[in-house]
This record gives structure tokens, sequence and C-alpha cells, in this order.
């Protein structure tokens, strides 16, 4: 594309009112409130010790509107997502739960196919398994490299219960969930890997996202899997859509989700152990496999989140539309989660008060000093970072590139001489 001289601005101003402008420019976001975060991070604002590096990712309505790495991390860096593997876990769950090919529900017990679990263990079912009030304590078997899922299972009853009767307290862990794994096996005819592959990360399209703790045989239900920021992004963004993915496949179905973003812990309920303290809610608001961690004054559920013991965490905001990744495994859950929430808060703030993108000077109508800006960026046919420097606010439809396709956006916009 060969540069543009100001004669040649001149003369392409005389021309636009002249084009129709058919394309709508994208909204865009000032997320610089982010990135002043991010940057505090890495020198130990909002946190108690600084975070040596991470990759932070928001989407709005399923569109990528910022995805930045900071410190000694990459763009899109496969990381151990530790305990946000729960709502992974939880939505293949949720996925026998739609189908499988022996009967399967939540209020399934675990010993209608694991005999094991009779006595006092006789009534835990997989609501319980997936919502931490199983009564099941801390098992040695959960985590073996030896033993396979089945295995595993049979010896979890061994283990002496926590509290009795099952569902009447919250101790956080990942016992239950080992356990409603083996069960998920049976129920789904397939070992639990070829299960997630098939029902959650193909039709998604997740392709950097797989079970490596403890075993192929014997794979970390609540906590085994690794991760990066788009796989997670489309994964929450399915969630929030209801159950449909990106690419439009259908992954659960509205029931299923539904039950999922569900309370299914009592109100009030004793809490033995929880590493969420939410400014929100209780450290109890639980689904299947996921943290009901913000509510509006009325109790409506606003926000649930997905987090690991390392930090690598996902939120969904329901109320603005979006999803965000904190990927890393570098620092702990305890250091990062108040700085979690400060994002959240700047990240709806921003979704909230969108940027007129062609207005790239800010003056709330868009004329000739926004065209020089505009042409400026389209000379330099590139966006230099996801910030919204004015450069990368001409890249009206965020592929990256300013060109022609976003010279039609601002056409629109010119037109119309206002923002839209």
């Amino acid at each position: 594309m060969e540069p543009i001289g100001l004669q040649a601005q001149r003369i392409a101003l005389g021309t636009i009112a002249l084009v129709a402008g058919t394309a709508s420019a994208a909204p865009a976001f000032d997320f610089s409130s982010v990135t002043t975060l991010a940057n505090g991070a890495l020198v130990g604002q909002n946190v108690n010790t600084p975070v040596p590096g991470f990759d932070l990712l928001l989407m709005k309505d399923g569109v990528v509107v910022y995805h930045q790495t900071f410190g000694t991390w990459s763009l899109n860096r496969v990381g151990n997502a530790d305990s946000a593997t729960k709502t992974l876990s939880g939505a293949l769950i949720m996925s026998l739960v739609d189908s499988s090919p022996l009967p399967f529900s939540l209020d399934t017990t675990l010993g209608t196919y694991i005999p094991a679990f009779s006595g006092s263990r006789s009534t835990i079912n997989i609501r319980q398994s997936f919502s931490h009030t199983s009564g099941l304590g801390d098992s040695a078997f959960v985590g073996s490299n030896t033993l396979s899922l089945q295995e595993v299972a049979r010896r979890i009853p061994l283990t002496p219960l926590e509290f009795s009767p099952p569902g009447t307290a919250f101790s956080y862990g990942g016992t239950g969930m080992q356990a409603a794994g083996a069960v998920a096996e049976i129920v789904g005819q397939k070992p639990w890997n070829t299960l997630f592959a098939e029902r959650i990360l193909q039709p998604i399209g997740m392709t950097h996202t797989s079970f490596v703790l403890s075993t192929p045989a014997n794979p970390r239900i609540a906590g085994g899997c690794e991760s990066n920021a788009t796989d997670f992004a489309l994964f929450m963004e399915m969630l929030r859509r209801g159950g449909i993915a990106v690419n439009g496949k259908r992954v659960l179905s509205p029931g299923a989700i539904i039950q999922m973003f569900t309370r299914q812990t009592a109100n009030p309920i004793a809490i033995l152990n929880t590493p969420v303290q939410s400014p929100f809610t209780d450290g109890a608001d639980y689904g299947v496999g996921v943290w009901l961690d913000e509510r509006d004054a009325n109790g409506k559920l606003i926000g649930a989140m997905a987090a690991g013991a390392r930090g690598f965490s996902s939120w969904i905001d329901f109320d603005d539309g979006m999803v965000g990744v904190f990927a890393t495994d570098l620092s702990a859950a305890g250091n990062v989660q108040g700085l979690l929430y400060l994002f959240r808060a700047a990240a709806q703030d921003a979704a909230r008060h969108p940027l007129c993108p062609p207005d790239l000077d800010h003056d709330g109508v868009v004329t000739d000093s926004d065209f020089t800006v505009f042409i400026v960026a389209y000379n330099a046919n590139g966006c230099a970072s996801a910030e919204m420097t004015p450069g990368c606010q001409a890249d009206l439809n965020h592929d990256g590139f300013v060109d022609d396709a976003d010279f039609s956006g601002f056409v629109a916009a010119y037109n119309a001489l206002l923002c839209p």
C-alpha cells in the first residue's frame, strides 16, 4: 500500500461523502486501567508478592477485545490450570447428564456403579461430589501414578468421612470429584480422557488443553489439566452462551447450563474449608464444578469463576457479556484473588463505556482530524499492540491490520458525523 500524502488526504476527504458506508464499526474499549493493574502486579501492587508473568485475555460478546502478555510469560503459553480444571470436568459431567449410554444424573449415587460406596457412603451422589459436600476427605489414592481411575475409586471409601451425612457441610477438595469421574467412565463407557476430548475439546476447538496429572489411566479430575488463555476463553464463552461454542456447535443443553450455574450447596451451610473469599457471596456458593462468586443485590448470579492453585483463573461476567482469563502458574490463588476482582471491575467499567471507534481524537464526532490520525495508522498498516493506542484503535475490525476494510467502517462513521 502506498503512503497517502496530505494532498491525497484532502482529496479523499472530498470524496468520502460520496461513498456508501455500509460497514459499521465494532465497539472499542479503553482498557488502559486493566493494563495499569497488570503492570502493577509485576512489581507487587495489589498482590502480596509480585507476579513474575501472566497472559491476560478479555472477550466481549464472543470477540477478543484485549489480549496481552506481561513479565516472563508468552502469548498463549500453556500453563497448569490446577483447580480451574474443576469447571472443565463439571462441563463433562453435565454433558453426560445430557446424554450417556447408561442412566445418569446429578442425583445418581456413587454406589449405583461403584459398590464400594456403601453404608454411610451409600447416599453420596454426583451433585454432592461436584460441589464439595460429599463428606469424603482427602485420599492418598487420588493422585496415584500406578492405579487406574476405577481402582482409585474403589479405594476412596477406605478413607474416613470428614463429615456425615453428605450435604451437611462444605469442604473444598478433589476426592469426591475423582470418584465421580470413575462413575462418568462407567456411564459413558469410555475412558475419561476420551470422553473429555470427544464431548468438550473437539466441539469447542480447544487444541492446547489436556489432562497431564496424574496419569492417562488416572487423570486428576479436579486439578490435572493444562491449558492456555485462548482455549479457556473459548470454553468459558461456550458456558456464557448457554452451551453453544463460538463456532456454533452445541456442547451442552440449556438445562445443563442452568444446573451448572445453580447453587448446589445448601444456603446457609457449614463451611469447613474454602479458598475463596468473595466480596459478593459466601465461600460456599458453588455450582457444578464452578464458583458462583458474584451476585447482585437481589441475589441474581452475575459472575462465576474457575480458579487454580497457582493463579490460573477465568471468569464470566454475565450481565456485561464478558469472559476473562488470567493465565499463569507462577503465583498462588491467594496471592492474586484480590487482583482478579480488580481486573474484573476495570474490564466491566470499560465495557460499559465503549469508545466510538473512528473518533480517534475522542471529541465525540468523526471529523477531518480523525481522518488524519486514521491515515497515519493506515500508512503503517498495522497495530503495534492490543492497547487502545490511536493506531490500534483504527483497526476497526480487530484483525491486526489497518486496511481497506477498516476504511469502509471509518467512511460509514464519517458520513454520519457522529459516534454510532
